[in-house]
């Protein structure tokens, strides 16, 4: 009868020292390699548009519409004008109408100068604030404007063409008198001309000849002032400002 053989353990141990040092070297092989891969770039995460959000700020915002600004009422000045009939024909006072244009000098006006007709609001704010500068105490000037006051003081030469002539007077404010009219009631009329009469006396002569600030020409062919006539001196507007008769010699 055979004997059994019996195995030699020890004989094996090389092999397995072997294994695991062929393992280890595997492992570390393999992690040299992997940690000198390159490293990947971290991605930076992308900004997410919110579509209702950019749609509601491409609408155009809405704005407010202001009111057209109210357009101021102005005159033109026309021949005759003078600032004080203007504050009269639209009931303002004088320093109001003055105060709003600017103007420091009542007399000083121009053919085609526009002026300003201040509202109801401007002039109670005007008031208002005169009102209180004088209960601060401060004194405000008081623009006082004579009316002119135009009318014929009498007669020279009549009945002789060259030396006949009719004396006009102002002893007012300044009178604009373009446009007035002398009538001698007989179908004679003047028109008077662009003519500025300060405080003062002039001729309005009844033949031809040529204008200058104290003689004027009426440019007639014969006589007209004989005695008992009636000479009427009308403005603007038709209203008789000085009637006067001529007296017997």
């Amino acid at each position: 009868m055979g004997s059994v053989r019996r195995s030699n353990w020890k004989r094996f141990i090389p092999y397995i020292i072997l294994n695991i040092i062929v393992s280890v070297g595997a492992v570390l092989l393999v992690l040299f390699f992997w940690s000198r891969r390159p490293t990947p770039p971290k991605l930076t995460p992308t900004a997410t548009m919110d579509i209702a959000e950019e749609i509601d700020s491409m609408r155009p915002t809405a704005t407010a519409t202001l009111p057209p600004s109210p357009t101021p009422n102005v005159y033109i000045i026309k021949p005759g004008d003078t600032l004080f009939a203007i504050a009269i024909e639209y009931e303002i006072p004088v320093d109001v109408l003055m105060a709003a244009n600017g103007l420091s000098n009542a007399d000083e006006l121009s053919i085609e100068q526009v002026l300003i007709i201040p509202s109801d609001e401007w002039v109670a704010a005007y008031r208002e604030k005169r009102v209180g500068a004088r209960s601060d105490g401060t004194a405000t000037p008081t623009v006082i404007v004579d009316p002119p006051e135009v009318r014929i003081i009498g007669v020279e030469g009549a009945g002789t063409l060259e030396e006949e002539a009719i004396r006009i007077l102002n002893s007012g404010g300044v009178a604009y008198m373009s446009g007035w009219r002398l009538d001698d009631g007989d179908g004679h009329i003047y028109i008077f001309p662009t003519f500025t009469l300060h405080s003062g006396a002039f001729n309005l002569n009844i033949g031809p000849g040529n204008d200058s600030p104290i003689d004027l020409y009426w440019g007639l062919e014969e006589p007209i002032l004989s005695p008992g006539k009636i000479l009427k001196l009308l403005d603007t507007s038709g209203e008789v400002q000085s009637t006067f008769e001529i007296p017997e010699t």
